[in-house]
């Protein structure tokens, strides 16, 4: 694991270079390979939020690429001075970095070390002349062993970066959609996929121009027409004969655009599905049920959704699709989620959750936890999982000690299991919508044969483009 450390003013006026230098020079003399950069020339001054995500998925590359034990990153220092606290917290969540905070009085750099601390980061705070105190303060970080954290900002650039390595044909029902088309276009441009759109050609130039969109050279737009549909008839007809489909009725069906997304899918001329801005749930899903079918193995699907906090990316599950699961069903969407979780490289520990905390609750609620959990263990021995837990007993280490002190999984829980689809939703939707920096992609559909993507109809464009790059991720493997 690299250790990265953000040396970072407490207040203005500090000489940010020369505390840099200093630490430097101490890691120097501890670590066997050491690097530096100064995060303030990646980082825009006009620190719009499109520009600033850019540069902290930037800064994340920095340090991957980097083959050096230890990096040391000269934060940013304004004549504000809270918005330079507000921007190196920024910077230490994205690199998830120890801080060095430099502080021209101990009472100044306890203050600002508490606004760090609540953002989760990791804090030490030195007098700017305490050469000393430098050194003993990064002795210690270096000689801790701390798990490194899947920050938003590295999440993103992974998703984004394995996509593009392999481009996937992603078909889109919703076409002409105005959040779909913008997503599309930048899936295009930014080379994450190749979108492949289902929109009558008008339709789609004129909400571009709406929008003020170029359609790039080459963006592929298929129009639905019965002679399209025609194509796919008799196929439809063979996989859902015992359900009574005639070719009548299968022209019918595939007037529906999801529908015959879904077949294009089934006949191996797309890669992955992407739907739902528009369109509900069911409507997405229930296609790809009948055509698509589960994966070999696989009784049943789910879904979960990567809940980026800036500090720390969580899979929560299932939040989509699963209304009342048995306990069975609930362990199944528990291993498939810990099994999403080691695919995208995010440390995997599970966490039953329900209203209570060990034995504290009581009634048949509680009980489907631990009989999920039973199952879990039975079937997975690999699987950290621990249940029943309170969320906040799964995710927070203080609050772990006091209700769970000997849980190997309480305060350090990154896979969150909902025992119902009503506490999955509202919380992923809470967490999303109240909590400052927060995004979530998803759902992503686990246990299909091949993948196939539902879009909240609140979703933002951000939302589908990430949506778009998890299908294509899953259509590689």
């Amino acid at each position: 694991m690299k250790h990265v450390f953000l040396v970072a003013p407490a207040a203005a006026g500090i000489d940010l270079a020369k505390a840099a230098g200093s630490v430097l020079e101490i890691v120097k003399k501890e670590a066997a390979s050491v690097a530096s950069f100064a995060a303030s020339e990646k980082v825009p001054a006009a620190l719009r939020s499109v520009e600033a995500d850019a540069a902290m998925e930037e800064l994340v590359g920095i340090v991957q690429e980097s083959s050096a034990e230890a990096l040391v990153v000269t934060g940013v220092s304004f004549a504000e001075s809270a918005r330079a606290e507000w921007v190196n917290i920024q910077i230490a969540a994205a690199l998830d970095a120890d801080v060095i905070l430099v502080a021209d009085s101990d009472e100044a750099g306890a203050l600002v070390a508490a606004d760090f601390t609540l953002q989760k980061a990791r804090v030490a705070f030195v007098c700017a002349d305490g050469d000393s105190m430098n050194a003993e303060a990064v002795k210690k970080i270096l000689a801790s062993e701390t798990e490194h954290r899947i920050s938003q900002a590295e999440f993103r650039r992974n998703l984004l970066k394995l996509a593009s390595r392999n481009l996937k044909r992603i078909v889109l029902p919703e076409g002409a959609e105005p959040r779909t088309l913008k997503a599309a276009v930048e899936v295009y441009e930014r080379k994450i996929a190749i979108p492949v759109l289902i929109a009558k050609k008008s339709d789609v130039e004129a909400e571009a121009a709406r929008q003020n969109l170029t359609i790039p050279a080459g963006f592929e737009i298929i129009e639905p027409s019965a002679e399209l549909a025609e194509k796919y008839v008799p196929l439809l007809v063979e996989l859902r004969k015992a359900k009574g489909m005639t070719e009548e009725k299968a022209r019918l069906t595939l007037q529906d655009p999801v529908f015959l997304g879904t077949m294009m899918l089934k006949k191996n001329e797309v890669d992955g599905l992407v739907s739902g801005a528009v369109h509900s749930t069911a409507d997405t899903v229930r296609p790809a049920l009948q055509v698509i079918k589960c994966a070999p193995g696989v009784k049943s699907i789910s879904s979960v959704f990567f809940v980026c906090l800036p500090s720390q990316t969580y899979v929560f599950g299932d939040c989509a699709i699963n209304l009342n699961p048995t306990s069975e069903e609930l362990a199944g969407i528990a291993i498939q989620s810990y099994d999403t979780a080691k695919a995208f490289n995010i440390p995997a520990r599970v966490a039953m959750l329900s209203y209570g905390t060990g034995k504290s609750g009581k009634g048949d609620d509680v009980e489907l936890v631990v009989n999920a959990t039973q199952a879990i263990r039975a079937a997975r021995p690999d699987i950290p999982v621990d249940g029943p837990l309170q969320y906040d007993a799964a995710t927070t280490e203080n609050v772990a000690k006091l209700k769970a002190p000997e849980s190997a999984i309480a305060g350090k829980a990154t896979v969150c299991i909902f025992p119902d689809l009503s506490a999955g939703n509202i919380c992923y939707k809470a967490v999303q919508r109240s909590a400052p920096g927060v995004i979530a992609v998803g759902p992503m559909l686990q246990g299909l044969a091949k993948p196939v993507n539902d879009l909240s109809r609140g979703a933002l464009v951000e939302d589908i483009v990430y949506t778009i790059a998890l299908t294509s991720i899953q259509a590689q493997a």
